[in-house]
């Protein structure tokens, strides 16, 4: 009989019982579509990162890798798989477009791609493509290695042109951005991959390493595996990064020496030459002396003959003459024996000069050669001198360059160095947070409307429950019909929100974020704990309230039961009581508000109620107001440099490369930042330290003010002042006047006063004078941070690509970047603000409709009997829905107000490290809540107008009066 009795109740009351079962529903499945979005997040990227073998470390040095050092790697680091990879960055051409592309080895073990589209390469000159910046028609065209390229960059690649032969996605990409580069804007377009063989490198750029673990992403547990093996990774990663060092020494040494070696054996054989010359050089220049003397002696020997052939001329003239006179003094035998003496000198003469003419051939023939030998010796000496002096020089510069030779730097980076595995933590964060704090209020709306709605159904049925009792059913009899009722609606509602909920919910949130994140498909998450919780819950919330709304009844006797309730006793409201308000009033309007005071049961339900809805509706839309803005206030009216500059060495005041691109120091900052740990009370915390010079202008680049907009005077910092960000502020208790300590291994620990208290939203900072760290800490080291503003009509990117090119810049980071970064991680999070603001808006609709419903139910009577007194039906309609939307304004109202500190208690529960949000909710949010909460109500209460049409004027007999 009981169970006909329930089933009868609920066709009934279908619409009480569907509402029922849709509160339920709608708690549940926000409740569990919420708290497994994030696990199911985290899952399905884990996942996927595990089947991609997602590095653990990235291993890079300066001096890159060889397959020795890889194996040294392999044989000194405990690890499932390390793999080498070469990459670079160059511009690629492609349809009449360039782009900065990343060009990584296609890797066999770590990081493995995905091919969306097309197959892997055959050939050395094929090449994948990314599927995020190319589409298929790409397939089968060129990627060509753009001519601007310098030539040590286009250098890296064998060919010139490389096929696209396939899409793919990589786990290293797993975000939209695709990082920095020193190449065109600044930033990377995209990635393809090539096989190894496509590169003109001779070494390894860099190497991977999988632990042989596949611990939780994000977990305890893995950052303690992380930070246990890191010494272990860090040792052989400088070992082999050493011994790299050693062999290019060694091998440089070497080649040296063999050098060295050369130019000894040069010396030695070139120089045996040129001295076997000189020497024959030497000896021909004294066979050419003994010449010349000999040729001296013949031209004094001819001299000697020509006068000695003169005088026996003149004397054989003499003779003649002395022949013809006669005379006494002429001697034939004298004369004779005269000329017989100069035809034999005369004979010795011709004889000695075709002698001295042959001699003096010879001579200058000889000296000819000689000054010919000369020359080709002094020629071959210069070119020795000149050759040696050449390779003493080179020999001179190779053993600077040795010299010059720097010691490997090595980097060791983690999962934490990859920009969308950092931002992906933060977001799944994001909305775990609000899976803690947000359902638990929607779930005591459903609990408190379900409180009432049993509650007018137990009353409804007093007189039955009398009769039973007295036909002799137990009280635990009576009361299982409306456990079942409502235990029927809570099982159904809560089977089918869990359904919806688990699968909805991660869904619509993941494909918001697939805008950012190219990963897989989210795999659905069911978890037994997830499951237990949101029955128990559920049950609570309905058959729990259902009890104790049974109990107060189930102790009255069965006589009792069967007699209605005696109205409750009239009575002055004190609204009555302000004359000048209350007299200006129409009947029917005084009647509407001393029913609505009268009944303070179901004022406070109503209200509260609706209260709570819209509390909620607040709270999603002031979520929304804390978020959206975020990224353009801190970089637009915070951060107002354009670049971050990290130099490699340290500066004092000025930065020589800046000015020499036409910069001043009224367009730069320098100044010096670190990391040091905060203690404030009984916390701990990592926090980044800025030191400005005192009198630097920091107002041009950073806007120092407080949460009211205050400004703060950086310059009127003293010594032992700080000034600390809002967030620590928030988070740990800092207020203005209290006192922090901070150290780091190179500083010993400082004590400092908080004198300000400043709004910044991305990291957090401390800020301290150089005067007040040198007095209070020490000497300041080198300052390598500078805020750079572009000049008017320059690109940010490009001068940042330009810097990046210089070997004095170590890291530049354009303040658009991280504007768009934090964006776009904001933006996807808006999924969740509707989701939320959605069921709100449901659980609002729902929670009208059922108090709206319950409020006519138990006026049936009282309905009926304005017919019987004549009022038309637009007055019977505005004699009852004037009270709903009245309680509706009221509980409103009351939302306005809950909802303020439920988003506040909201914010406080989403920490998330990197990012202080900007608590706050606009007018137009609470304007949008308190219109959509009456709208509802108004459209409610048209839908319920046909029910009231239905009543019957017969009713008004049943009265108990």
């Amino acid at each position: 009989m009981l169970l006909v009795s329930l089933l009868r109740e609920i066709k009934e009351t279908f619409g009480r019982f569907l509402a029922l079962l849709l509160i339920i529903g709608l708690g549940v499945g926000f409740f569990a579509g919420l708290k497994v979005t994030d696990p199911a997040m985290r899952t399905s990227m884990h996942e996927y990162l595990k089947e991609q073998a997602f590095f653990d470390y990235r291993l890079i040095s300066s001096l890159g890798f060889e397959e020795e050092d890889i194996d040294y790697l392999k044989n000194h680091i405990e690890a499932r798989d390390i793999e080498p990879s070469i990459s670079f960055d160059i511009l690629a051409d492609y349809n009449e477009m360039s782009h900065a592309i990343k060009a990584i080895s296609i890797p066999d073990k770590i990081n493995k791609i995905v091919v969306v589209e097309g197959r892997l390469p055959k050939e050395d000159d094929e090449c994948l493509a990314d599927s995020y910046l190319f589409d298929s028609t790409s397939i089968g065209s060129n990627v060509t290695i753009s001519s601007s390229n310098e030539t040590e960059d286009s250098d890296h690649f064998k060919y010139k042109e490389y096929k696209i032969v396939g899409l793919v996605k990589s786990p290293l990409f797993i975000q939209y951005e695709r990082g920095a580069t020193a190449l065109g804007s600044g930033v990377l377009d995209g990635f393809m991959y090539i096989n190894e063989g496509g590169f003109d490198s001779e070494v390894y750029t860099d190497c991977y390493v999988k632990l042989d673990s596949d611990l939780e992403l994000y977990s305890d547990e893995y950052k303690d595996l992380i930070d246990e093996k890191e010494n272990m990774v860090q040792t052989a990663l400088d070992a082999a990064a050493n011994n790299r060092y050693d062999r290019i020494i060694a091998d440089a040494t070497a080649e040296l020496n063999d050098a060295k070696k050369e130019l000894e054996d040069n010396k030695e054989e070139k120089g045996g030459e040129l001295a076997d010359a000189k020497k024959e050089l030497d000896d021909a220049k004294t066979k050419l002396n003994d010449a010349k003397k000999q040729i001296s002696d013949y031209e004094a020997k001819e001299s000697d003959l020509k006068k000695a052939l003169d005088e026996m001329l003149e004397n054989i003239n003499q003779m003649d003459q002395l022949k013809v006179v006669g005379s006494e003094y002429y001697d034939e035998v004298q004369y004779q024996t005269l000329v017989a003496t100069y035809q034999q000198y005369s004979a010795n003469l011709y004889t000695l000069q075709s002698g001295l003419e042959t001699a003096r051939k010879e001579y200058n023939k000889g000296l000819k050669e000689y000054e010919d030998g000369k020359a080709e010796y002094e020629d071959g000496l210069e070119e020795f001198n000149s050759k040696i002096a050449d390779a003493e020089k080179e020999i001179a510069d190779a053993e600077n360059e040795i010299a010059d030779i720097e010691a490997a730097s090595t980097y060791l980076l983690g999962r934490d160095s990859n920009v969308g595995y950092i931002c992906f933590e933060s977001d799944s964060t994001i909305v775990g947070a609000i899976a803690n704090v947000f359902p638990i209020f929607f779930f005591l709306v459903a609990a408190l409307v379900c409180m009432t709605t049993m509650n007018r159904m137990v009353e409804d049925q007093r007189t039955q429950i009398g009769v039973l009792k007295a036909l002799g059913y137990s009280s635990t009899s009576i009361m299982g019909k409306f456990v079942l009722y409502s235990g029927s609606a809570s099982l159904i509602g809560a089977t089918l929100g869990f359904i919806a909920g688990t699968i909805a919910f991660p869904k619509a949130i993941w494909f918001a974020y697939q805008m950012m994140y190219n990963t897989s498909e989210i795999s659905y998450y069911f978890s037994p704990a997830m499951l237990i919780i949101s029955f128990i819950v559920a049950f609570i919330c309905s058959v729990g309230v259902t009890i104790l709304s049974c109990r107060y009844e189930m102790h009255e006797m069965a006589a009792s039961l069967m007699r209605p309730k005696a109205p409750k006793a009239g009575k002055r409201i004190f609204l009555e009581y302000i004359t000048f308000f209350w007299s200006r009033l129409k009947f029917l309007k005084k009647v509407s508000l001393r029913n609505i005071f009268r009944y303070k049961g179901r004022l406070f339900m109503m209200v509260l109620g609706i209260g709570g809805c819209t509390a909620l509706l607040v709270a999603g839309f002031g979520i929304y107001d804390s978020i959206a803005d975020i990224a353009v206030n801190q970089f637009t009216n915070i951060s107002k440099y354009d670049m971050d500059i990290t130099l490699k060495d340290g500066e004092d005041s000025q930065v020589p490369l800046l000015e020499e691109m036409g910069y001043t120091t009224e367009d730069y900052l320098l100044y010096y930042h670190t990391s040091v740990d905060m203690k404030a009370g009984k916390y701990t915390k990592n926090v980044y330290l800025n030191v400005y010079d005192n009198d630097a202008k920091l107002d041009e680049f950073y806007d120092m003010h407080d949460e009211k907009g205050t400004h703060i005077t950086f310059a009127d910092l003293k010594d032992g002042e700080t000034i600390v960000n809002q967030g620590l502020s928030d988070r740990y208790g800092i207020k203005v006047g209290d006192t922090i300590t901070i150290s780091s291994e190179d500083m010993e620990k400082t004590k400092l006063k908080v004198v300000a208290i400043n709004e910044n939203f991305i990291y957090n900072y401390i800020y301290l004078t150089k005067s007040g760290y040198e007095n209070t800490i020490g000497p300041l080291p080198e300052k390598k941070n500078v805020y750079l503003n572009a000049k008017d009509g320059e690109d940010p990117h490009e001068i940042g690509a330009k810097l990046m090119n210089e070997s004095d810049i170590s890291v530049v980071s354009a303040t658009v970047d991280m504007l768009d970064r934090v964006d776009s991680m904001m933006e996807s999070l808006n999924i969740i603000v509707y989701l939320v603001i959605g069921c709100a808006m449901a659980l609002s609709a729902v929670v009208v409709y059922n108090l709206t419903n319950i409020n006519i139910a138990e006026r049936v009577r009282e309905i009926a009997t304005v017919k019987v007194l004549g009022f038309y039906k637009e007055e019977t309609r505005s004699y009852v829905f004037r009270e709903n939307i009245i309680l509706s304004v009221m509980g409103a109202a009351v939302g306005l107000i809950l909802g303020k500190l439920l988003h506040a208690f909201i914010m406080s529960e989403i920490v998330v490290d990197l990012i202080t949000f900007d608590v706050r909710v606009t007018l137009p949010s609470y304007v949008l809540a308190f219109v959509l909460t009456v709208v509802f109500t108004f459209i409610i209460d048209l839908l319920m107008g046909k029910k009231l049409e239905e009543i019957s004027m017969t009713e008004s007999l049943k009265a108990v009066e």
